[in-house]
């Protein structure tokens, strides 16, 4: 039996599959060169440091968001509070509850209306107290100035109290009201005890009334004699005297008027003579008006003794 003889590739054909193989690296390679000419040589990193980053931006958007938004703080106040009521409840069973109010400085001030303005009572909660809304709370009541809120453990709330001190009385629309240094209306009731406080009137006082009784503050005879000072046109001011006398002062320069009234006074007592007006408005001089009948009296011939 004969073998049957396996045929042999020609050289031709081998020398054209390896110059496709050849041709197709070359391909590929070409193809590979182009995509790293299309992409800088910085781009590889730059996409390393996004993936990286990406989610930090991602969250830090969201939390600016949140804040503009209000989101963040409706959650976090939500949460606080939640917290802040859990612990109050918690220390309350601990014992840390208000059994005790101790307040100083006050004078004026009603008890009560501190109370209702801390919003405790005994048995709350001494760590669930608003010490901000309650020391704004007692700044709004009319005597206060300003108040500081201490919780001192385990039962007791401290109060310190600043209170306003009374300047004078206003006199507006035919009533009378308390004021202080700086205008604020202190009450209108029980004021028996404050009528050797000067008066004042005019709807515009209160604002002046601090400045007008600085300039007064060394002539305390001509103080003692003041029914009442009277603001003028919302300008300037008239002080009427026990005798009658109006004392015209001028807008500027009222303590420089004074101090010239003080000196003529000291040498000639006008104010107990037929005087109906001292007018100080003038920078350089004092004039001095008169009654009509003693004006009268002067044209009158003198007797002869």
């Amino acid at each position: 039996m004969s073998r049957q003889a396996r045929p042999l590739s020609a050289p031709d054909d081998l020398r054209a599959r390896a110059a496709e193989r050849s041709r197709k690296a070359a391909q590929r390679a070409a193809q590979k060169a182009t995509r790293r000419r299309a992409w800088p040589a910085w781009t590889r990193p730059a996409l390393r440091v996004f993936a990286w980053t990406a989610p930090v931006i991602a969250i830090a958007g969201f939390g600016w968001w949140s804040v503009q938004s209000g989101h963040a703080e409706r959650t976090v106040g939500q949460i606080g509070e939640s917290v802040a009521e859990r612990v109050a409840e918690v220390t309350a069973g601990a014992g840390f509850t208000v059994r005790d109010v101790l307040v100083e400085g006050r004078g004026e001030t009603p008890r009560g209306d501190i109370m209702d303005a801390l919003g405790v009572g005994s048995g709350s909660p001494l760590l669930a107290v608003d010490l901000d809304r309650a020391r704004s709370e007692l700044e709004r009541l009319p005597w206060v100035a300003t108040a500081v809120i201490e919780r001192r453990l385990p039962d007791t709330l401290f109060v310190r109290l600043t209170e306003r001190r009374p300047l004078a009385l206003w006199q507006h629309d035919g009533k009378l009201a308390l004021i202080d240094t700086d205008g604020t209306v202190l009450t209108d009731h029980d004021l028996g005890r404050y009528r050797n406080l000067p008066i004042l009137v005019g709807s515009d006082a209160p604002k002046y009334a601090a400045a007008l009784l600085q300039d007064l503050a060394p002539y305390g005879d001509l103080v003692k004699r003041m029914e009442a000072a009277v603001r003028v046109g919302q300008r300037r001011w008239d002080l009427r005297l026990d005798n009658g006398v109006s004392v015209r002062l001028p807008e500027t320069g009222v303590d420089r008027a004074l101090a010239r009234l003080a000196e003529v006074l000291a040498k000639q007592p006008i104010l107990d003579r037929d005087v109906v007006a001292i007018d100080l408005r003038l920078p350089d001089r004092l004039v001095i008006q008169t009654s009509t009948a003693s004006a009268e009296r002067r044209k009158l011939p003198q007797e002869k003794i």
